[in-house]
């Protein structure tokens, strides 16, 4: 999937979350409950994979990194094929989402997260799993590879380009949303702004042309977010992929309930 490519409508997924029909918001919310509860599923999968000895190949996918990892993978996948979906039949709760929390909201970039912060998640959690390692190595033990401590010095190489790469990718996304926002002020919007109700259904005509300005928005972020996912699995061997996947599961997974609770006090 490309940055700027068109996810195709979602499908019944086997894991038993269906991706919501045309109908906007209110059904793409309950998707996003689905989703959450597919998340902490991975997330015990994927915590289960971290903790377990290396098994050789076998019939049970939790069992082989690489396929728990694809699968993970496939489930990001689906999840941005039904908001792709859903943004089609009404984008404007994409960006001001009531299936987040108040907290989450002050981390959204262009309906989403910042496609940089997956590599500064890479970074700190291999710092954090690299201190870990420190007393055993200082002991004359080696440094494990099994996770993001071992990241070695070509991976760091990859990542530090990817960054870069990602940092230009969200720029230009920046400035297509910049413009979409702009075209709000234009000479034909000033005049429909002063008809009164004459004015009712150029502007709506006006509003739906500004709307899928930002659904292109949406399409570049989104792709970007997934494109800078895949990228950063891609760096990593499949042991390490595991520990950066829970890492992003139990970040997100923390600050939602973190929101909620937060929201549900107020």
């Amino acid at each position: 999937m490309t940055a700027t490519s068109r996810p195709q409508p979602p499908a019944a997924h086997g894991n038993g979350t269906r991706a919501p029909p045309d109908n906007g918001a209110e059904t793409f919310a309950k998707f996003f409950e689905c989703w959450i509860l597919q998340q902490s599923r991975d997330l015990d999968a994927l915590r289960a994979a971290a903790a377990a000895p290396p098994a050789g190949p076998g019939p049970d996918d939790d069992a082989d990194p690489r396929r728990l990892v694809d699968r993970v993978l496939g489930h990001y996948e689906h999840y941005y094929r039904a908001k792709s979906a859903a943004a089609s039949a009404d984008v404007l709760p994409m960006f001001a989402p009531s299936w987040i929390s108040a907290t989450e909201t002050l981390y959204l970039w262009c309906g989403g997260w910042r496609p940089t912060a997956a590599l500064h998640l890479l970074y700190s959690k291999s710092c954090a799993q690299l201190e870990a390692q420190l007393p055993a190595f200082l002991d004359g033990a080696g440094l494990r590879d099994g996770d993001l401590g071992g990241l070695d010095a070509e991976q760091l190489q990859a990542a530090d380009q990817l960054q870069r790469r990602t940092i230009r990718s969200e720029r230009e996304i920046d400035e297509a949303a910049a413009s979409a926002q702009e075209s709000l002020a234009t000479t034909k919007m000033v005049e429909l702004a002063g008809g009164g109700g004459a004015a009712e259904q150029g502007m709506e005509r006006e509003m739906e042309a500004k709307a899928e300005g930002m659904r292109r928005v949406l399409e570049m972020a989104d792709g970007l977010r997934m494109d800078t996912l895949r990228a950063v699995v891609a760096l990593l061997r499949p042991p390490q992929a595991v520990h950066f996947l829970v890492a992003a599961a139990e970040l997100h997974l923390a600050v939602h309930d973190f929101g909620r609770r937060k929201d549900a006090a107020e």
